[in-house]
């Protein structure tokens, strides 16, 4: 696809101009390989889809086995930092926006909902 490879240019690229991406996604494993090997630095959080972890193992040499073994058993708002600006993998916890800052995506309470219906 024509739009991919312009793409995967501008990051080739643009760090010699002084233009820096950054990339985030719920499914590492859909991002091409192109684009993948330009990352430097990585913020991961709970991943537990084979692919994903598979993409990781492939192409993250910063990252120890016992913190790419930890990656599935991350808690909410603990991010793995690895890569160029860290010498060893850091886990760190990420506290929680205060509720009149935070976007609204939490999980709908479906058994809630499903008892409300059901009576």
């Amino acid at each position: 696809d024509y739009r991919l490879e312009v793409f995967e240019e501008i990051i080739k690229e643009g760090r010699k101009f002084g233009y820096y991406l950054t990339i985030s996604s719920q499914r590492p494993a859909d991002i091409s390989a192109t684009i993948v090997s330009q990352i430097h630095n990585y913020f991961i959080h709970r991943l537990v889809n084979d692919n994903d972890l598979r993409l990781l193992d492939k192409t993250m040499s910063s990252l120890d086995s016992v913190s790419k073994e930890s990656i599935p058993n991350l808690a909410p708002g603990q991010v793995i930092l690895t890569g160029v600006l860290f010498e060893l993998p850091i886990i760190i916890q990420v506290d929680q926006l205060k509720s009149t800052l935070a976007p609204n995506s939490e999980n709908i309470p479906l058994l809630d909902i499903w008892k409300l219906k059901g009576k």
